[in-house]
């Protein structure tokens, strides 16, 4: 049986995740999970720190059931690991109908300035993600199995993840995959890899 703690998290993160953190209350987050207030401030100091968990919670999720999956996978050459990253972020938008884009990338856009704790984690974690497409662009290219067509590692590695988030944001907002689906055609050409169809790890 989950324990408050987890009940407290779990609806935070789907509920952050469905209306935004800051049209958020506290109280909806309570009534949604059954816990009372006296037990979340045993918990959490504020909903600040609510956030703060539940973005460490949902990168480890990420981390294991995309980026692990897709650019650590030592089993996939260096351009099927940047592809199949583009896929599983095109599964996980058609998983939820399009409706919600990333997670991380919304909060990124809501946040902005008012929180500067948590929009610092955010940055932190797309900053960790672009150096790991770098690793892969660099492994690429050092086994001539990737061609940058002259552009560097990082500058390529930062417009792949600008591709990315672009692609997640237009699919929440045109209801569509679609520009996930160019976007993933576009890294055909960048890392001369196929595009198929896959399937979201877990």
């Amino acid at each position: 049986m989950p324990s408050n703690k987890d009940k407290i998290l779990a609806a935070a993160m789907e509920l952050f995740h469905e209306q935004g953190f800051q049209a958020t209350g506290l109280e909806e987050i309570l009534s949604h999970c059954g816990v009372c207030k006296s037990n979340f401030y045993y918990h959490f100091k504020s909903k600040e720190e609510l956030g703060r968990q539940v973005i460490q919670q949902k990168i480890a999720l990420m981390n294991e059931q995309i980026f692990g999956p897709s650019l650590d996978n030592k089993a996939l050459s260096p351009k099927e690991r940047i592809s199949r990253l583009f896929r599983l972020m095109q599964a996980v938008a058609e998983e939820h109908d399009c409706r919600r884009g990333c997670y991380i990338g919304n909060l990124a856009i809501e946040l902005g300035g008012r929180y500067e704790a948590l929009r610092g984690m955010i940055s932190d974690f797309l900053e960790e993600v672009q150096q790991r497409i770098e690793a892969c662009l660099l492994e690429g290219t050092a086994d001539q199995d990737i061609n940058l067509h002259g552009m560097k590692a990082e500058e390529t590695a930062a417009a792949l993840t600008a591709l990315l988030q672009g692609g997640m944001l237009l699919s929440k907002a045109h209801r569509s995959s679609m520009a996930l689906q160019y976007s993933g055609r576009l890294v055909e050409h960048i890392v001369g890899n196929g595009w198929e169809g896959d399937q979201h790890a877990g």
